[in-house]
């Protein structure tokens, strides 16, 4: 009976991951045959339809609708303009320009990057009633590139392939999104036919919908991250794939996870077509999870719902929208550019997207399938994650009216009254009904030691303190929403805590971190590991304050959205093989066991629809590492470690928007990273927590970043800090929060303190003090130039070339140029690459000291590099220092010295040889 009963079970579960059948439309989303968001990506494509016709029709309509871009020609010529243009695509009426015999329809179609293609339907009429109608599917042929007289009848494209078809008309994401209208490429027997296939793939669990509704929360037991559903632990461990479990591939995904004994998934669907309160605004919404469901009977969820309204939203609310002070235009439709959203502070984008959240959840609270989403986690922001749009390329937001609006209100909750306002700021000439938020020149004005000075920058940082507020006001107001209308069963959380890695802290950090830690509607905070530090050999390290989070009683999920080497881009990391992929996954989990934090595998995979794990070695080792996290619930552990890093969010408001943020930058990224290679257990805590620690154990303390500490602060840091250890970095308390002065660091530290009007470039040490023991001996160079030579053909464009294949340039490129830019060059770039490079041919034949050139980044310049390398009379390369590439321009002088043969050059000779015949120049840290 036993082993009947294990037999029958096992049959359940492997009918449940059976892979359904593919379903089709009759109009398609087509593409050249290579996968649109990989080969495909940033890149145009040709696509050609051939119409025979024995006579021209009286009535021909076509409607098209792509991602991104398309050039649509008839038989050569431009088609007509369209009957009309929004999300169902454009309408074309063709009657008059069809012909007896052969007709060309010709689309050459632009994939800005991710998912693309072209979807198609028409319908041609005759005098005598006969109707054809029109669908984009195999029929149509497909190029990489234009060829002669490709848009004309007579062309013979026998040698082209047929075009691929990427997803039917129902497929995500461009169903599930309110900017493409599905409906129109529709036919009434797809319907049926969809509702059929829907229904098979949507089946839940019998007796689903008896059970009562899951409880979760997270809680340490025996030392341990755990999840608790229904009182029952288990490990804090997930699955967050951006899969479709409406495929094959998609549900192959899922069931992975479920054979690894993971069952559960954080599930992410944006809201933006249910805006509208409509019969059935929330059916894709069940159908996502249902599907879950379906392959998996056993599905916890964790629902990520993006609030992104439609563009038609925006359309009608222009002055609910972020403005940007670094430009008054939307110039992308990346959101760490100046990209068309609306405002954080919007009090109409608040309202509806709380309402459409609220609609979200009391709907699926009243479903079977409800019962089983045991999280809610709003999404909003860059890529999702509560950085403030715009911010992760520094064009300052948000200078909108809806933001103007909600800081006069903060403004009057703060001062009360005009003179308070005036008094604080210094201006005589500000009200509490004229404030407006700071442009550029106010947030990149310095003070003492290029920092801001509190007396005289109030100004900016309260516009920051009050975009930092609303940030975390949003985030909890949604919390709440959620756990009020769950009856507190359902965990609630968001990414938000982000610290390493993130340059402007003020403009898209997280600052208000301390005030959600406090919160009871919160009860974790999600976010990804560095990536800067996760290739081979590098230390994961989390992006993070993490053991602040348990410090507070709340629990942090790290995203591990690790690059295996299933991934076909070397990007973020990516490692080569499988045994680093198999060393990367152990590493993270590591990090979330020994720091009692949580751990979702996320997936994105090569092309928006995961397969980062689909190997069944990377599965082996998942549901082995299940196995230890389900075991240390049983033996009881200790974290003890014996350094404590201590980091301030307060005081990065003190941080202008110029090179002090990159300071900062490294300051933190530098010296966490000396800690992980000393191989010493530590924790890292908020400043605002140190006085409830218990310091017992720690033997080192780093005061990490408080250039800010508070008078009611300063006794809680003696206390911390007294009989022991204790490594002051940086100015550490220059401020008491009113205004900057060394007096106090000398008061906080006991160190003479005083502010130098010029930082030296090198100290000079003395061989052998105890300051220095121990550390290497380095040599270096420095150029003071009496005689500068300009470069021959330098601001020549026509000297400069890029050295990379057709192939290269396909797959990783969105832009590459240059051009000329007065007595230099401008080189714009756009790749998914983690470097690229452009070469200059140029004669130096007589000797010289060195280089010198002058060089600004525009865009995303934080955390890149930039190395100049030098080719000699033989061809041979030699590199200089890597140098951070600034926003603003910075002089650099190399001496010749300073050149060292560069590690991929097979060249035998050491130092260069003049004549010099060329150089290039070398970003790095790009990756995007």
């Amino acid at each position: 009976m036993r082993r009947f009963i294990a037999w029958v079970f096992l049959l359940a579960l492997s009918l449940a991951a059976a892979p359904a059948e593919e379903f089709s439309t009759a109009s398609s989303w087509i593409w050249y045959p290579e996968r649109p968001a990989v080969e495909g990506s940033g890149q145009t494509r040709c696509l050609r339809k051939v119409l025979r016709l024995e006579q021209p029709p009286v009535q021909a309509t076509v409607r098209v609708r792509v991602d991104d871009r398309v050039v649509f020609l008839m038989n050569g010529a431009p088609a007509p303009e369209p009957l009309e243009n929004g999300p169902g695509g454009a309408v074309y009426d063709l009657a008059g320009r069809l012909q007896a015999g052969e007709n060309v329809l010709a689309f050459t179609v632009t994939n800005a990057g991710g998912p693309g293609g072209l979807i198609l339907t028409g319908t041609l009429r005759w005098p005598d009633g006969r109707e054809q109608r029109l669908h984009s599917d195999t029929s149509f042929r497909a190029a990489l590139a234009p060829a002669e007289g490709w848009e004309r009848p007579g062309f013979d494209d026998t040698g082209w392939p047929a075009a691929r078809v990427v997803g039917h008309a129902y497929t995500a994401p461009w169903y599930d999104l309110a900017a493409y209208d599905m409906e129109p490429f529709i036919e009434p027997a797809d319907r049926e036919r969809w509702r059929v296939w829907r229904a098979a793939l949507t089946r839940i669990p019998a007796g689903l919908a008896d059970e009562p509704a899951r409880r979760a929360r997270f809680e340490t037991i025996q030392g341990s991250p755990a999840l608790l559903i229904d009182g029952q632990p288990r490990p804090a461990l997930a699955y967050r794939g951006t899969v479709d479990p409406m495929t094959a591939h998609g549900r192959r995904q899922v069931a992975h996870f479920r054979d690894a004994g993971v069952h559960v998934y954080a599930a992410y669907m944006p809201l933006d077509k249910a805006w509208e309160d409509r019969p059935g605004r929330f059916d894709a919404l069940d159908d996502r999870l249902r599907a879950y469901l379906s392959v998996d009977p056993e599905a916890q969820i964790i629902l990520l719902l993006r609030l992104v309204p439609p563009e038609s939203w925006m359309d009608a609310h222009p002055d609910e929208l972020v403005r940007y002070a670094k430009g008054d235009d939307y110039n992308s439709a990346d959101e760490s550019q100046r990209v068309r959203r609306p405002s954080f502070a919007s009090a109409l984008w608040q309202r509806e997207a709380a309402a459409v959240w609220q609609a979200a959840i009391e709907h699926l609270e009243a479903q079977p399938w409800g019962r089983r989403v045991i999280g809610y986690h709003p999404c909003y922001g860059i890529y999702a994650e509560w950085h403030y749009y715009g911010s992760w390329s520094q064009q300052m937001p948000d200078t909108g009216p809806a933001m103007t609006g909600a800081f006069r209100s903060w403004l009057r909750q703060r001062y009360g009254t005009d003179a308070a306002l005036q008094h604080a700021w210094g201006d005589a000439a500000v009200t509490l009904s004229t404030a407006a938020v700071p442009g550029v020149a106010p947030r990149e004005a310095a003070d003492l030691m290029g920092l801001r000075d509190p007396l005289q920058r109030s100004w900016v940082m309260d516009y920051y303190r009050c975009q930092q507020a609303i940030t975390a006001d949003d985030i909890e107001m949604l919390c709440r929403i959620a756990k009020e209308a769950t009856g507190e069963r359902v965990l609630c959380g968001a990414f938000y805590g982000y610290f390493e890695g993130v340059l402007p802290q003020t403009q898209g950090g997280h600052l208000e971190l301390p005030r959600l830690l406090q919160s009871p509607h919160v009860d974790y905070f999600a976010a990804p590991y560095s990536y800067s530090h996760r290739r081979m050999g590098d230390d994961g390290r989390t992006r993070a304050i993490t053991d602040a989070f348990t410090a507070a009683g709340k629990m942090h999920f790290i995203e591990a959205d690790t690059r295996t080497h299933l991934h076909p881009h070397p990007v973020h990391g990516r490692v080569d093989t499988m045994a680093q992929s198999v060393a990367a996954i152990r590493r993270e989990v590591a990090t979330a066991l020994t720091h009692g934090s949580a751990l979702w595998w996320t997936d994105f995979g090569a092309d928006g629809t995961a397969g980062w794990y689909d190997d069944p070695e990377l599965m082996r080792e998942i549901a082995g590492l299940m196995r230890l996290a389900e075991r240390r619930l049983q033996r009881p552990r200790q974290r003890r470690a014996e350094v404590l890093v201590v980091a301030d969010l307060e005081s990065c408001y003190l941080l202008p928007d110029n090179d002090t943020l990159r300071t900062h930058y490294r300051l933190v990224g530098e010296v966490v990273g000396e800690l992980y290679r000393c191989g010493v257990p530590f924790d890292t805590v908020l400043l605002s927590q140190l006085a409830d620690l218990d310091l017992e154990s720690y033997r080192l303390v780093v005061m990490l970043n408080p250039l800010m500490v508070t008078p009611a602060l300063r006794p809680v840091v003696a206390k911390a800090v007294a009989s022991r250890s204790v490594l002051w970095l940086w100015a550490p308390g220059v401020s008491d929060g009113q205004h900057l002065d060394p007096a106090l660091v000398t008061d906080l530290t006991g160190f003479r303190a005083g502010a130098a009007t010029v930082a030296p470039v090198s100290v000079r040490c003395v061989a052998g003090q105890d300051l220095i023991a121990g550390v290497p001996v380095t040599t270096a160079w420095s150029l003071t130039p009496d005689e500068v030579t300009p470069v021959a053909g330098f601001a020549d464009p026509a000297n400069w070339y890029n050295p990379r294949s057709a192939k290269a340039m396909a797959t990783a490129y969105q832009a590459y140029a240059w051009q000329a830019a007065g007595e230099g060059l401008r080189w714009d770039i756009a790749t998914s690459d983690a470097w690229t490079d452009i070469h200059l041919k140029a004669a130096v034949p007589t000797p010289s000291a060195g280089v010198v050139f002058e060089i600004a980044g525009e865009g995303h310049t934080h955390g890149v590099g930039l190395r100049l390398v030098i080719k000699d009379a033989d061809a041979a390369e030699f590199v200089a220092p890597s140098l951070p590439l600034s926003a603003r321009p910075e002089r650099h002088a190399l001496p010749l010295a300073g050149f060292v043969k560069a590690p991929w050059s097979k060249a035998a000779a050491t130092a260069p040889r003049f004549p010099l015949t060329g150089f290039k120049v070398v970003v790095d840290g790009l990756g995007g």
